[in-house]
């Protein structure tokens, strides 16, 4: 287990070394971060306990919803604690799986969960008052909410990190052997994936500030530069992430395929996921202009017939 705080954010880059030594079975890899496993618990507990706090509801909060917040969180640990965690220390293609768990799949599943309020309601009632509400009616606060997760912003914020960390010179096999920038990658691609699926799901009591076919356009705009990466990591013809050859390889696999594998992941299954939302937010948005027709003729109708009468 991963203890030491202090020296974790205090270490050097070191070279790559192997985390799964020759001869362990690769299975058996399992990773007990507290530094991981207790902030998940942490929201766990706080949501559960804000569901049960959670009398006077004001809106629906259907099953689905919490066990979307749970499938989300379970998401985020396996990604990291699981063995995948460990070979993605050996193959680029096992950390991009990884990465495309956390921002396709982990993200909006925790905002599909619809985490404000129960997490708020489960935090301890000093907390709320003290803290939260205070902040909650601070003009700056609601300013730099309301920046951040503007759709401009966040498109900018997302095809930033991405390519960035991928393409900037150094920024990946840093992170490879420093485990302080390899925390602060995830961190910022689930930063990334919760403000990109925030313009697309209205995590109540939140809404988007975009109408259902402008979130259309926002994912098929913003998940090109990401296709595009993908694109250019499988045709490179060199390695592009020189910190693996350090490392042993697990599975019988040359480097380059290795590589061009990894982006492969980045780019099919992506755009599959973004094609799929699409459909989605295409079926809400038909779903809810059905409902207003209807209440609108039921409203027209009504209104004959007290004419008429």
């Amino acid at each position: 287990m991963q203890l030491d705080f202090v020296g974790r954010l205090t270490a050097s880059t070191l070279p790559s070394h192997d985390a799964i030594a020759a001869g362990e079975r690769w299975w058996t890899q399992w990773q007990l971060d507290l530094e991981l496993l207790v902030p998940v618990l942490l929201l766990g507990v706080l949501y559960v306990r804000g569901l049960h706090r959670w009398h006077d509801r004001s809106r629906p909060h259907p099953w689905w919803q919490t066990a979307s917040y749970f499938c989300g969180l379970t998401i985020v640990v396996l990604s990291q604690a699981s063995p995948l965690g460990s070979l993605s220390h050996h193959h680029f293609s096992m950390h991009m799986i990884q990465h495309e768990l956390t921002i396709m799949l982990a993200a909006p599943l925790i905002l599909l969960g619809a985490p404000t309020t129960p997490l708020l309601r489960g935090l301890p009632r000093a907390v709320r008052h003290r803290i939260v509400r205070p902040l909650a009616r601070s003009r700056i606060v609601y300013g730099v909410f309301r920046t951040i997760t503007h759709p401009l912003v966040a498109a900018a914020f997302f095809i930033s990190v991405l390519w960035a960390w991928h393409l900037a010179p150094g920024w990946y096999n840093t992170a490879l052997t420093n485990e302080p920038i390899h925390d602060i990658q995830h961190a910022s691609f689930m930063a990334a994936g919760l403000l990109f699926w925030w313009n697309i799901i209205d995590p109540a009591p939140m809404r988007s500030r975009m109408s259902y076919l402008l979130r259309m356009a926002f994912l098929f705009a913003i998940s090109t530069p990401k296709h595009f990466l993908g694109a250019i990591i499988v045709f490179a013809d060199r390695e592009l992430f020189t910190g693996y050859q350090n490392t042993r390889l697990i599975f019988e696999i040359e480097r380059m395929n290795d590589q061009a594998l990894g982006g492969l992941i980045m780019w099919v299954p992506s755009q599959m996921m973004m094609l799929v939302s699409i459909g989605i937010v295409f079926a809400v948005w038909a779903h809810k202009s059905e409902l207003r027709q209807r209440a609108l003729d039921q409203q027209l109708s009504a209104e004959q017939h007290q004419a008429a009468s």
